[in-house]
């Protein structure tokens, strides 16, 4: 009989507009999945709200999160609610995918389930420079240039139940934090990093397929700060992008303090926004 399959997010209310954008990308293409909202703190009750209008349904377990949260602090002086994202390899769905809400999905995302046989994670973006760790983590020898060449963005992950444990990452710690020293330590990618490539299990992206299979319908990720991307209609139109499964914005966006010409993509932004999807 086959398991569960859900989609989890974080978010509070002081990013209830970027949710909204999220909300109503992910229900307008895909309306049936379960879709869990993991709180990135007890400020959540405004987007708690929305449960019904979006069906989705919110994280209860609140002696987990607080583990994340303790979690947190061996890399941070103050709790990181981007850390509670790692409950959910405890959560319900034996396989889930994790979405940040700083993103619109422009496509159904059942396909990104088949692309897991085989891997225990897989990213939308990887293998790009730049990313997780600094130029020292070459030189250290604690990790393989296969293992720190990963360089997953993980605002967009797909996995399963068990793949990572919230007791097993507690073990990992004095080993990561070992490791930190070499992290670009904003918040919990480097970590979450470091825990994928020392997991035992494959890793991939969607990015490093395409690239590595020359199969340009296998859909991408876009940076909304890429100069050069356009979009029309709900819709990525550049010629030189992929079929594009998601806008990912990844730097504060506040649209209500920013004028319009600030915020890239900010016709796609408000498309999503003012949608109000049911469906």
């Amino acid at each position: 009989m086959p398991g569960t399959r859900g989609v989890y997010f974080v978010a509070n209310d002081r990013v209830l507009e970027l949710a909204t954008v999220f909300l109503n990308s992910f229900r307008s293409n895909n309306p049936d999945i379960p879709l869990r909202l993991i709180p990135f703190d007890d400020d959540h009750q405004r987007i708690a709200a929305l449960a019904e209008r979006y069906r989705f349904d919110v994280w209860a377990d609140e002696g987990l999160l607080a583990r994340c949260d303790e979690i947190s602090l061996s890399f941070h002086d103050s709790p990181k609610g981007h850390f509670r994202k790692l409950a959910a390899w405890d959560g319900e769905f034996d396989e889930f995918l994790y979405i940040d809400s700083d993103t619109a999905v422009l496509r159904n995302i059942d396909f990104v389930f088949d692309r897991l046989d085989g891997y225990g994670f897989l990213t939308a973006t990887s293998n790009l420079p730049g990313r997780a760790w600094k130029d020292s983590i070459e030189e250290a020898g604690i990790l393989t240039p296969e293992q720190y060449g990963y360089r997953a963005n993980t605002g967009f992950v797909a996995s399963r139940k068990g793949a990572l444990t919230l007791q097993g990452i507690t073990a990992a710690l004095p080993a990561a934090r070992e490791v930190a020293p070499h992290m670009k330590l904003g918040y919990e990618q480097p970590f979450l990093n470091y825990l994928m490539v020392t997991s035992g299990h494959r890793c991939t992206s969607l990015h490093h397929l395409r690239t590595t299979t020359g199969d340009q319908s296998i859909p991408a990720e876009v940076f909304a700060w890429t100069p050069g991307i356009e979009a029309k209609d709900g819709e990525i139109v550049h010629p030189a992008v992929p079929p594009t499964l998601l806008v990912h914005w990844t730097e504060p966006v506040k649209p209500t303090q920013q004028a319009p010409e600030e915020v890239p993509l900010y016709d796609l932004w408000c498309y999503y926004r003012d949608l109000r999807a049911t469906t």
